[in-house]
């Protein structure tokens, strides 16, 4: 007897079972094969139309090139419509870097968790009227010590109209917060000192200490300048922005000319300036700042605004009212898109002076009154005036008139990224920090000051990210839609069904009872 025996023959198999069982051995050894070689090897099949989750070469040269990891804390909460795009690019991400570290945080459900990112990045949070919580920043980049914050409106760019569209910004925000953490330089933010201006250590109502606050949670340096102290040639040499924040007396000629050699070489400024009151005939003096604000094409004038448009007028507030915004990048969301859509946030104003343009075509309307406002240019006897103010007179600046404006120049040489640029506030209140406790609807010049921030401090723009094309955001519904979207989902579509039942059921009960007919068996043949 042969004693050759085969692995089937040891365990009782035959050989159909044992063709079977290398089958499975050969698919499992494959399968981890293929596994590997897909962890070693990923790619990502973008098939959306507009290809949103493709990465362009801006942003892979970006990740490739990551010198140490960079941490991504993303504040959405499970029912944001954000929260699955968001995923999606940064799986994108993660396929093209081992330094990316994300971490996804709940704000309704991981109270722990995000109690320790707020306090380590200084996050406020509050619960909206549905009982959920909202943060003041969606997402945190960070490496180490330094963090920038993206908020919805730097992921998406909502249009208004009959037709809203949803344009996807989640690449250029990662990428350029990513490049922004990894920079070592903070844009530098000056604040002149010296002219009785707000103080940037002052945490009080008439202070910039929240705005200080604010401008450094966003990556910003603060600092203060003296432009009188003649020790330094060029005091703002360093400065992305100069900040003259309601200074309550008058430039020296000298401080004026060091400000303007500034801005002749390209420097940006923010100007919020009231009206100053002086021992003068008219109760006003000048601030000095005519020539620095020559090369802006901006000249100040010396007036008090009074708005007498009862719609624009605050209830119990004399000299407050609310501005008209201009249509310019600055005044984004605070101009409305047409009939139909929600009102913008208001700019609220308190005492504001006018101003005008110097020359044609250097600078641009941001915030106007109505027709019925005019400039007081004498207030003298102000104490004495009613609560409505005073009644115009022949020597007052009719209205309506301009109280904020913004002005870009020339660019001084190829790679620059823009002109000197200049935006000028008629009313210091717009600096200080109740605008920033105020509700949505009030809070327009919150908005208008950190966006004329970042239009002033922008860097060169590197980012070779194309634009993602625009999709449909929202429905409108009119009264009659509605209505006949009513109509068919509680009438038409169950008298439907109904009907469509009934008609089945008559038809079975119909055909119950009958006999059914059986064909006879054939006949047999003969043998």
């Amino acid at each position: 007897m042969s004693r050759k025996t085969t692995l089937g023959t040891t365990l009782g198999l035959d050989a159909t079972q044992v063709s079977a069982l290398v089958g499975l051995a050969a698919a499992a050894f494959i399968a981890v094969v293929l596994n590997v070689l897909g962890a070693r090897h990923f790619r990502r099949w973008d098939w959306t139309r507009g290809q949103l989750y493709s990465l362009s070469p801006a942003t892979l040269a970006t990740l490739h090139d990551l010198p140490e990891p960079v941490e991504v804390w993303v504040l959405l909460g499970s029912q944001d419509p954000l929260l699955g795009s968001v995923k999606q690019l940064l799986v994108s991400y993660a396929a093209e870097t081992t330094k990316l570290d994300v971490h996804y945080v709940d704000p309704d459900r991981d109270a722990v968790v995000l109690f320790d990112v707020r306090r380590r990045f200084k996050i406020e949070a509050t619960r909206a009227e549905d009982g959920r919580v909202v943060t003041d920043a969606s997402i945190v980049v960070a490496r180490g010590e330094r963090h920038w914050f993206l908020a919805p409106a730097d992921l998406v760019e909502v249009s208004q109209g009959d037709d809203p569209r949803a344009k996807p910004k989640e690449e250029q925000a990662f990428t350029g917060a990513i490049r922004n953490v990894l920079s070592g330089d903070k844009a530098r933010l000056c604040f002149t000192q010296g002219n009785d201006e707000m103080s940037l250590a002052d945490p009080g109502p008439q202070g910039l200490g929240t705005l200080k606050d604010l401008l450094e949670k966003d990556n910003y340096a603060t600092k203060a300048v003296n432009p009188n102290d003649g020790s330094e040639v060029e005091p703002f040499k360093d400065c992305a922005v100069v900040v003259i924040a309601g200074p309550r007396a008058p430039f020296t000629k000298e401080a004026a000319l060091r400000l303007k050699a500034y801005f002749l070489k390209g420097g940006n400024l923010l100007a919020a300036i009231s009206p100053m009151g002086a021992s003068t005939d008219t109760g006003l003096a000048k601030a000095g700042l005519d020539d620095a604000f020559s090369p802006f094409g901006i000249a100040l004038d010396e007036d008090v605004v009074i708005e007498r448009d009862a719609s624009k007028m605050l209830p119990e507030q004399l000299g407050g009212f609310i501005a008209t915004a201009k249509l310019h990048a600055i005044t984004q969301g605070l101009v409305k898109a047409g009939e139909g859509t929600h009102d913008p946030p208001h700019v609220l104003l308190m005492h504001p002076r006018s101003m005008h343009h110097a020359m044609s075509g250097a600078s641009t309307d941001l915030l106007t009154t109505s027709p019925a406002a005019f400039g007081v240019t004498n207030v003298t006897g102000a104490t004495k005036w009613p609560f409505e103010g005073p009644e115009r007179t022949a020597s007052d600046i009719p209205g309506p008139l301009v109280v904020a404006m913004a002005s870009e120049g020339p660019r001084l040489g190829p790679n620059a990224p823009h002109g000197a640029r200049g935006v000028v506030l008629g009313s210091a209140s717009m600096l200080q920090p109740l605008n920033w406790s105020e509700g949505v609807p009030d809070r327009g010049a919150a908005y208008l000051v950190e966006n004329a921030i970042s239009w002033l401090s922008s860097k060169p723009v590197v980012l070779d990210v194309p634009d993602k094309p625009a999709v449909a955001s929202a429905i409108r519904i009119t009264d009659e839609s509605r209505s006949e979207i009513w109509r068919y989902v509680l009438l038409y579509m169950p008298i439907s069904t109904a009907l469509l039942g009934l008609a089945v059921g008559l038809r079975r009960r119909s055909t119950e009872g009958r006999q059914r007919k059986v064909p006879p068996a054939p006949k047999a043949g003969n043998e």
